[in-house]
């Protein structure tokens, strides 16, 4: 089974989709956070909410952009990895200067799954 080395943070403004996605996670092995939007998932780095080993972000949240939530939580979390849920992440692959990977609207689990091993900050447990 893959684990995630740290819990996975998980910012979408729409409860329904952010709780289905944690579900989906969980059911994949992956410990997870969740924020509604991009302020609160600051507050949950900054107030002791750990070390998250992924960053999934949808891209357009209310208030401040997924991409610059994203931008902010590199610099406080060194190797985070990002992954953006969105139906428009190609019009910001040019706009960032880091990397990150895209995981399109709508998704399903295989997809979820697919993207996820692409990060490299998972390890391999034959538990």
């Amino acid at each position: 089974m893959t684990r995630a080395i740290a819990p996975i943070l998980v910012v979408e403004d729409d409860a329904a989709t952010r709780s289905l996605l944690c579900e989906m996670l969980v059911v994949l092995g992956y410990r997870t956070a969740s924020a509604g939007s991009a302020e609160e998932a600051i507050e949950l780095i900054d107030n002791g909410g750990g070390t998250y080993s992924v960053l999934l972000a949808d891209i357009a949240l209310p208030g401040m952009s997924g991409i610059t939530l994203a931008e902010i939580a590199i610099q406080k979390i060194p190797g985070l990895q990002v992954i953006f849920a969105s139906g428009n992440g190609f019009l910001v692959a040019d706009k960032t200067d880091f990397e990150f990977r895209l995981l399109p609207k709508p998704y399903d689990l295989n997809q979820l799954q697919m993207v996820l091993a692409d990060v490299t900050v998972f390890a391999t447990d034959t538990e």
